[in-house]
């Protein structure tokens, strides 16, 4: 995803120079430390590891571990709003708005010095794509066991899943094979690690086509012994999205007949269990 991010933003150049503005911070958004009570399950846990970022320029920077609720329980989130609704001050970037994130909490700066290799005085202006050597690297686990696992798609086109976690960690002169973890373990102690879970991603950076475009839609799972395409919504115009598909992942492409806003819904059972997961498609 990073390497075509990348691709597009050389071949269309740049048009605007003015870094896209963060939310308001709102201390009454989510609470410190992993979700329990009746968020345990409804909620996901956002981690924040700063990585390098922890003292540069004097600013310290420890570890963020809060949960986020979830205000409409059963409906699903994507990574940017369980994000918003921890109170986590996010910033995209003048492309891709919140389709690429650029600053959490502020950092990196748009005066601190990465000493990225190549660039040793760059600084993030959150124009453009941040490089691939100093950027959020996006990260999620289920809650059921102890390891994290890198995303293959942005926040803004992933949905979270509930009880889980989300994890964003700075990576800096990394590779796709060192990006370092968040240093939290992943682990919700309500979690049944049998039961299935279930998340449904439209390939397409913004979520938005064109009519007579086609575009993807993504499944991954764990612990289902069936997965069906559920429902769309509206029921007509958005495509041929019904029918038993392939555990525990797949991909299927779609070609929406109609202009308008689709909501896609997978369902997976395991363990005596039926979950959900939904995805939003503008055909314009």
């Amino acid at each position: 995803m990073r390497k075509l991010v990348a691709a597009v933003s050389v071949l269309i150049g740049l048009s605007i120079a003015v870094p896209a503005p963060a939310q308001a911070y709102d201390p009454t958004k989510g609470y410190n430390g992993v979700c329990t009570g009746a968020d345990a399950l409804t909620g996901v846990t956002v981690v924040i590891d700063f990585q390098e970022l922890d003292g540069n320029g004097g600013t310290a920077a420890p570890t963020l571990t809060r949960c986020s609720p979830n205000a409409n329980p059963g409906t699903d989130r994507t990574g940017v709003k369980a994000l918003q609704d921890a109170g986590i001050v996010v910033a995209g970037t003048v492309r891709w708005g919140l389709g690429f994130l650029c600053r959490l909490e502020g950092r990196p700066s748009a005066t601190e010095t990465l000493p990225l290799t190549g660039s040793p005085t760059y600084k993030e202006a959150c124009v453009n794509t941040p490089p691939a050597g100093a950027y959020w690297g996006y990260w999620h686990a289920n809650g059921s066991g102890s390891t994290w696992t890198y995303s293959s798609f942005g926040a803004s086109n992933r949905n979270v899943v509930p009880g889980g976690f989300e994890g964003w960690s700075f990576s800096l002169n990394k590779t796709s094979t060192t990006n370092p973890v968040p240093g939290v373990t992943p682990t919700n102690p309500a979690v049944n690690a049998n039961n299935p879970t279930i998340g449904l991603s439209v390939n397409d950076l913004d979520r938005k086509i064109t009519l007579g475009q086609s575009t993807s839609l993504t499944w991954t799972s764990t612990n289902a012994t069936g997965i069906t395409a559920n429902s769309v919504t509206p029921a007509s115009g958005g495509g041929a999205w019904s029918g038993s598909r392939t555990v525990p992942g797949g991909t299927l492409t779609i070609t929406p007949t109609a202009t308008g806003t689709y909501v896609y819904t997978i369902a997976a059972t395991g363990n005596g269990v039926t979950v959900y997961s939904s995805a939003t498609l503008t055909v314009q």
